[in-house]
């Protein structure tokens, strides 16, 4: 079934005028990478990150997403003068545009309230035109696109993953999950992690993350690699929040089961061609045509604080289109039980205790404020108040990832900083 469900992505993926247009890596700027030392193999190092977040897309194979007819104007900036406020680092207080800029290595900062530009701020040579890598940010793309099958009633969250992908049934760790369970980060799945690093490179490496797949021909799709994992025998599956990226490549998967087409088509058709984005944008591919739903958007940092925006409209468009499934949302700030317990368990509630993480989202509840965050790891953040109407999309290129300082720093003053004072402008 594997083989079959990889060929009918084929022949869909290569029809480039039915829709989202499949492509291979950038050869021209290959060479031009090489040139100074940057290759396929090493794209993705910490070192690299503020020469390569702004180009992920050309070393791997990727599809093109086309927006749609409607686009959400921003407007003119109505003014934030960074100058003006402030954070803490190790050394002290600095201002706000030192901080990000410098401390935190972030490329970009949009902020918009009620669906308006507040302010927009570029360096690194990055512009309003120019797409980033959002890394992590794509899991919440992916969830969403998967809410909207579920409120069309072609998935239930409640249901065993077995139900739409039953190779997962000799899996030790998937087989008792549900779908739910692994949106949430619950799956109970181990992973034996390389040093220095959160995940297994087989998954890396079956998506053509670094280059074609070598090294482990025996694994075709992700889902081959799902298949071996294991479980863990501290937890229960369902007990735990442990973030994992393979659990969001079951979440893409899932989506093209149900619908017979790529996540990639089905994340522009329900997403990118109604939220009301003014660019298209690149999803990175292994050369079969699976996307990596967990990491591989490349977009404008104005295009992902639409997203946001919609999120925080209530899943409706500024033009009053319901594009993200209200109960989605509703669902998502009130917070389940079991997402609320399985934080407790995970790391990151030794900084944010009233939180928590569910369908590829987190919620945050810190110094007054109520917020929505999508996050990937090299710094790339985006937030959403829906009592204020603010957001705040930052891309960041940081080198160190998920460094303990840099998240304390973003999410612990930065973010209610700038949340305040957009509330206020």
């Amino acid at each position: 079934m594997k083989k079959s469900i990889i060929a009918v992505m084929l022949g869909l993926v290569c029809v480039g005028a039915q829709a989202s247009s499949f492509h291979g890596p950038d050869k021209a700027f290959l060479a031009q990478a090489e040139a100074v030392g940057v290759t396929q193999q090493n794209w993705d190092s910490g070192k690299n990150a503020k020469l390569t977040m702004q180009h992920a897309w050309r070393f791997t194979h990727h599809y093109v997403l086309e927006k749609g007819e409607y686009v959400h104007h921003l407007g003119e900036a109505s003014g934030l003068d960074l100058t003006k406020l402030a954070a803490l680092d190790v050394d002290g207080v600095h201002p706000m545009d030192v901080i990000i800029r410098d401390r935190l290595n972030q490329e970009a900062l949009v902020i918009l309230k009620d669906g308006k530009l507040v302010d927009e701020y570029y360096f690194n040579g990055l512009s309003q035109s120019s797409t980033h890598l959002q890394m992590s940010v794509t899991k919440s793309f992916t969830s969403m696109t998967l809410a909207t099958l579920v409120a069309e009633g072609k998935v239930d969250m409640n249901a065993p993953i077995t139900t739409y992908l039953p190779e997962l049934k000799s899996s030790p760790a998937f087989a008792n999950a549900t779908v739910q369970q692994v949106a949430d980060m619950r799956s109970g799945i181990k992973i034996e992690a390389e040093p220095d690093k959160s995940w297994d490179e087989r998954m890396t490496i079956v998506q053509d993350w670094n280059g074609v797949n070598t090294t482990h021909p025996e694994l075709e799709s992700v889902l081959d690699f799902a298949s071996l994992l294991n479980a863990r025998s501290d937890v229960a599956t369902g007990e735990a929040y442990d973030y994992q990226c393979i659990n969001t490549e079951m979440l893409g998967l899932i989506v093209s089961r149900v619908t017979g087409r790529p996540l990639a088509e089905e994340l522009e058709a329900r997403l990118w061609k109604k939220v009301g984005f003014e660019q298209d944008a690149k999803l990175m591919a292994n050369a079969k045509g699976e996307a990596v739903g967990s990491g591989g958007l490349n977009a404008t940092p104005r295009d992902v604080a639409r997203m946001m925006d919609v999120v925080i409209n209530g899943g409706k468009n500024r033009a009053g289109e319901q594009v993200v499934p209200k109960a989605f949302i509703d669902n998502l700030l009130a917070g389940t039980q079991e997402a609320k317990a399985a934080w407790k368990l995970g790391p990151e509630s030794q900084l944010a205790p009233n939180a928590w993480y569910q369908d590829q989202l987190r919620v945050f509840n810190h110094d007054g404020h109520t917020f929505i965050a999508f996050v990937g790891i090299h710094g790339q953040v985006t937030v959403g108040e829906p009592a204020t109407g603010v957001v705040i999309h930052m891309n960041g290129a940081q080198e160190q990832t998920q460094a303990t300082r840099t998240v304390a720093i973003t999410f612990l003053d930065v973010i209610p900083t700038l949340l305040k004072a957009a509330a206020r402008s």
